[in-house]
């Protein structure tokens, strides 16, 4: 009896677990490594709401240079889509997002993410 209680304790830890990663990267657009026009806005999809002060997102062209954005912002289901406006002008080629994303609860989420911009 005693090691079904620890099984069934342990299966509920591991779903628990599994739960507490609510601030993880869902959907970004565009996809990466498609080729497209230089959307308005990329953006990056979370299952939780974002905590906009402490998250960030820098962008580098193919040479690993910053490149200046909008303000970033959030919309959708409570505040869970963190938002970078991105130049019209971009020029075109690879470029790389790195963010960094901390939920409303404390827990963080960090990646990077490559799109390219067609002429």
């Amino acid at each position: 009896m005693k090691s079904i209680a620890s099984f069934c304790l342990f299966v509920s830890l591991l779903f628990a677990a599994s739960e507490a990663s609510a601030a993880l990267e869902q959907a970004s657009l565009p996809p990466q490594q498609e080729e497209r026009l230089v959307p308005a806005n990329l953006e990056l999809t979370f299952t939780g709401p974002v905590d906009l002060a402490r998250s960030t997102a820098i962008l580098l062209d193919a040479e690993g240079m910053a490149l200046p954005t909008g303000k970033p912002f959030l919309s959708g289901p409570e505040g869970s889509i963190f938002k970078v406006p991105l130049d019209p002008a971009m020029a075109p080629g690879l470029y790389t997002i790195d963010w960094r994303v901390h939920s409303v609860d404390g827990r963080s989420a960090q990646g990077q993410y490559r799109f390219r911009v067609d002429p």
